[in-house]
């Protein structure tokens, strides 16, 4: 008997399901002509539009981003501080490109040198903080794939802090991204400087070259990048209200249609999705089946926000359903996390995608339930044998 009710357990107790009608439906994605193009809302991490994200490619200045994680790691572990100084080498002092005009010899905070690097995007600056961590800029390239692959760009390998066109110095769209994500959520005292639009150094004034910052779209950062081989690109975050978008873009062909895509996508993005919130962290989602409990079923809720982005012009029928891997057996604490989740099944957010999109969320025990008696015991295995007949009766 015990290997039978031990067989049932593991049939029965997978599945408790429950249907809530949403009205969602399918919408056409972006059509962008951007070589490569990812957008990710963050809110929710679904993504919106991804167009060959894993291929390595020439990242321009946007690499600069792992050049600027580096030092941000730097300060954080204190090997470094905002106002110790670097000495401007040869070498930074006659890099051409995009410069912060920094002069043979001087000596420059770090503060300024980041400034130099995000809003000025000085390719001078970014040898001058290369060689002040690693000693050389050949060094601090090495370390940068390195701790690339340890945070999981896998498809990034750096041959220099700039961005300077090399055969190897390669980055994937979804590594971009997943920079971009990381800088902002772990350092967000650094990523404030971002949004600034200008910066002087040494009497030269430089705007920002991010076009998102100006029109008012909620953009907040985050770096542009141009080479001949690369074309235009940029990677991009901006908020509106509860939701956060976040996006590269490359391969474009002038800084006009790299602002005109940026606008396009930032636009599209938040007006055609919506978020809703249809449970509560802590609210109670439904009853689910409970082993040798004073009571036969306990109530369950999420742990966090559940919260869906739905297309503004919803029309199709979301089916929710709740998993438990394993059995609930009592007793049981209210807070005490479930080996299951909550699923969410709809139609994909956008046309390029087939079959449904599946949402999952981790779910928790709602309230305190002790252990029965004999009498529970004995229920609980009635309807387990009821329920796993039905199971194997419809299966068939």
């Amino acid at each position: 008997m015990k290997n039978l009710r031990n067989q049932f357990m593991t049939k029965i107790f997978i599945f408790s399901t429950f249907l809530l009608c949403i009205w969602s439906t399918v919408v056409q994605g972006f059509s962008t002509t951007a070589r490569t193009a990812l957008v990710i809302d963050n809110t929710t991490s679904e993504v919106l539009l991804s167009k060959d994200v894993d291929r390595p490619i020439p990242p321009a200045s946007m690499s600069k981003l792992m050049t600027l994680w580096m030092v941000f790691e730097s300060l954080e572990e204190g090997k470094i501080d905002l106002d110790d100084t670097f000495r401007v080498s040869r070498k930074a002092w006659k890099k051409g490109g995009s410069k912060m005009f920094l002069r043979e010899g001087a000596y420059v905070t770090v503060e300024n040198l980041i400034k130099g690097v995000i809003i000025q995007s000085g390719n001078d600056a970014c040898i001058v903080l290369a060689e002040g961590i690693a000693g050389t800029e050949e060094n601090f390239a090495e370390l940068m794939t390195i701790r690339a692959k340890e945070i999981g760009l896998s498809n990034s390998n750096f041959t220099n802090s700039t961005g300077w066109p090399d055969p190897k110095h390669k980055m994937s769209s979804k590594d971009l991204v997943t920079l971009a994500n990381k800088i902002r959520e772990r350092y967000p005292i650094y990523y404030k400087i971002f949004d600034d639009l200008e910066f002087t150094w040494d009497n030269i004034s430089q705007k920002n070259r991010n076009p998102l910052l100006l029109m008012n779209l909620g953009a907040d950062g985050l770096k542009t990048g141009y080479t001949e081989e690369a074309g235009y690109g940029l990677i991009a975050s901006a908020k509106q209200n509860e939701r956060r978008i976040t996006f590269v873009i490359t391969g474009l062909k002038s800084v006009g249609q790299r602002a005109r895509e940026a606008k396009g996508i930032t636009t599209w993005a938040f007006r055609k999705f919506k978020l809703k919130t249809y449970f509560k962290k802590s609210s109670i989602i439904l009853e689910a089946p409970v082993w040798r409990g004073k009571k036969e079923r306990v109530k369950i809720s999420a742990t966090e926000d559940v919260r869906i982005l739905l297309a503004n012009d919803a029309r199709e029928n979301t089916k929710m359903h709740i998993v438990l891997k394993e059995p609930l057996i009592a007793p049981l604490k209210k807070g005490q996390k479930i080996n299951g989740h909550l699923v969410i099944e709809t139609a994909p957010l956008v046309k390029i995608r087939e079959g449904k999109r599946q949402l999952f969320f981790p779910i928790e025990v709602s309230e305190d339930l002790g252990r029965g008696g004999l009498a529970n015991k004995l229920a609980t295995n009635l309807n387990i044998l009821k329920s796993n007949f039905l199971s194997l009766f419809r299966s068939n």
